[in-house]
């Protein structure tokens, strides 16, 4: 979400950060009591040094080889006090979590400098480290003269879903300002005797997840205002955020219904594409690779029962065979592909057992040779996937291996791409060689997909786009939302959601950036929209604070981004930054518990955040996200 929780990481920390100073406070021949190691797990919350955490490495990960039971049990008698996360949560999430981070470090592929590349990804107590990505060799050589894409004058709808989060247990009018991760349930726990502070809505709360009942509203409204639609994608991320009880058992029936759901409502003719989320496991996050162990088939295998009314049955042995990920023609010279981006996330703690695999499952590989098969035979193509490579949540070397293939393929041969993951309304542009971020240079735009779900402050939604059928370019897109705040006003006279147009790409920056109606909304396009974003930032009612507004859906809930600050500086950087090493915000740690008598109201959801920097991209996984 719009903050990090880092409740995760900080708990996993008994295993990982278990002895800050352990080395300079005991003999190796002794190792740390848990007493001692509570005692400095605590420290760290405080001292987020780079050396310590990396000397906690390499002392806990001992402690965790020699008994991985006392360490996982470690880690749940820390949790509760230093997230102020209930022990239930803590427990359920931990014991599906730390034995995979154990089994990962005691891997002969763990190497001892890897310590501190946890300390960065993780727990960003140490800087970034150097990529050490090799440079790609790829078939052929980039052609000298590319052919343009030929625009044919035609346009046709697409729809953009992301994050959709459902909610199967949503309990209209239980309480919205619990202390789980997220509420409107009733737990094992709740004090069902007592009123609640606020009552959830029929139609969802800002700190909880999407009702079924909203989620048949939005398609009734997409099948009745949205013509002629010629596809649509899904950005992964179906279940919701329980991640301290998502397993198998929970996630499969929730990806059933909701695509059954959704392809109801798009009716015969009419496919989605989907790509799949880190919420989109069970347990969350965690998609073995070939070379860490593990096995995560029967969800390759009930994704391609879930999908085969829309894929081939080449493309479902794909999604089987291949991870998750496929390439598929909706229409003749255009291709879709598909990528399980989760090999990059930075949460999937089986990509630690060895970083040297900087191309987890070939996914790269595998997407180089479909590049160069379109390339070969005059194709466009979309790129879809839910992790984006240019979000901090990717590994810097999986981003720099896909930001050279960008470069390579791009725009001749890569149209568009789109993803999902942080639920808010962005877009970043990737540029040519040499770096040099103008708009002569900017190459290709990556379209991150506004989520349905509201969790957390923001309001649901979901975008549109008029794309030629001769180059697959954006020419329009357009974001509609519900304001959610009027919820109990929708449940007090029977209406329904009030989905409506936010705004159009084109209507929103066209009278800073003018631009021709048989243009498409090229990368060069929203680069210099950057730049009409840098004129004056601090202006309330300007181009930048228009955009940021927009970015949260409108809702009345998200930070201000405020113009005497880093904020609009770095969150223009961002836009403009899609590789990872090139991240122009450095996020810390900044833990912040929250105290024991904070009012829940006040606090939010949030039981460790990160310092208030709302337009940090870091956003789902974990308790959270």
């Amino acid at each position: 979400m719009l903050f990090r929780i880092h409740t995760l990481t900080f708990a996993v920390a008994a295993v990982i950060c278990a002895a800050t100073n352990t080395i300079s406070a005991q003999t190796a021949a002794t190792p740390p009591t848990a007493d001692h190691v509570s005692e400095l797990i605590t420290k760290a919350a405080t001292t987020k040094n780079c050396d310590d955490c990396a000397a906690a490495m390499k002392v806990s990960r001992e402690f965790a080889r020699e008994n991985a039971a006392a360490a996982v049990e470690l880690s749940k008698s820390l949790c509760p006090s230093i997230t102020k996360y209930p022990a239930d949560v803590c427990n359920g999430y931990l014991d599906m979590q730390v034995p995979v981070m154990i089994a990962s470090v005691s891997n002969p592929g763990f190497e001892q400098e890897d310590d501190k590349f946890i300390c960065h990804s993780m727990f960003a107590m140490c800087p970034s480290p150097t990529v050490t990505a090799s440079t790609i060799r790829f078939p052929r050589r980039r052609p000298r003269n590319p052919k343009k894409p030929v625009h044919s004058g035609k346009l046709v709808n697409i729809v953009h879903l992301s994050d959709w989060h459902v909610d199967e247990l949503y309990e209209p009018g239980v309480e919205a300002a619990c202390n789980k991760p997220i509420c409107c349930r009733t737990y094992p726990s709740t004090n069902t005797t007592a009123p609640p502070r606020r009552a959830a809505a029929t139609w969802g709360d800002y700190r909880c997840d999407t009702p079924i009942k909203l989620t048949q509203d939005l398609m009734k409204f997409i099948r009745k205002e949205i013509p002629n639609i010629d596809f649509a994608i899904l950005t992964g991320d179906v279940p919701p955020h329980d991640t301290w009880l998502e397993t198998r058992e929970t996630v499969t029936p929730i990806l059933e219904h909701s695509y059954s759901l959704i392809e109801s409502f798009l009716g015969k003719g009419t496919n989605l594409y989907p790509a799949i989320g880190n919420h989109d496991s069970g347990p969350t996050n965690l998609f073995p690779t070939e070379r860490s162990g593990g096995d995560l088939q029967w969800l390759y295998n009930n994704l391609a029962q879930d999908w085969s009314s829309w894929l081939s049955p080449r493309e479902l042995a794909s999604v089987r065979h291949n991870h998750g990920a496929y390439s598929t023609t909706p229409h003749r010279g255009f291709r879709i592909i598909s990528l399980n981006t989760n090999f990059c996330y930075k949460d999937n703690l089986y990509l630690y057992s060895d970083l040297r695999d900087t191309d987890p499952n070939h996914l790269i590989h595998w997407l180089i040779r479909e590049l160069q098969y379109a390339e070969d035979h005059k194709e466009r193509v979309w790129l879809i996937g839910h992790v984006a490579p240019y979000q901090t949540d990717c590994l810097e070397n999986w981003s720099d291996l896909y930001h050279q293939v960008i470069q390579r393929y791009s725009p001749h041969v890569v149209a568009e791409q789109f993803f999902g993951h942080s639920h808010t309304d962005e877009f970043v542009i990737y540029y040519g060689a040499g770096g040099n971020k103008t708009a002569r240079n900017a190459i290709a735009t990556a379209w991150t997909g506004p989520s349905v779900a509201p969790f957390t402050n923001i309001n649901p939604g979901f975008r549109t786009y008029q794309v030629d059928t001769g180059s697959w370019n954006v020419f329009e897109s357009v974001t509609y939302i519900a304001n959610l705040d009027q919820a109990a006003v929708w449940d007090a006279t029977g209406a329904t959601p009030n989905w409506h147009v936010e705004y159009s790409a084109r209507e929103a920056y066209g009278p800073s950036v003018p631009i021709a109606a048989d243009k498409p909304l090229s990368a060069a396009w929203w680069h210099n929209v950057t730049v009409a974003f840098e004129a004056n930032p601090a202006n309330m009612t300007g181009p930048f604070q228009d955009f940021w507004k927009r970015r949260g859906k409108s809702s009345k809930l998200i930070p201000t981004c405020l113009g005497n600050t880093t904020c609009p500086a770095e969150m223009i950087c961002t836009l403009r930054s899609a590789q990872g090493a090139d991240a122009c915000i450095v996020p810390g740690s900044g833990f912040k518990k929250r105290d024991e008598g904070e009012d829940v109201e006040d606090a939010g959801w949030n039981g460790v955040t990160t310092e208030t920097r709302p337009w940090l991209t870091q956003n789902c996984g974990q308790f959270g996200m």
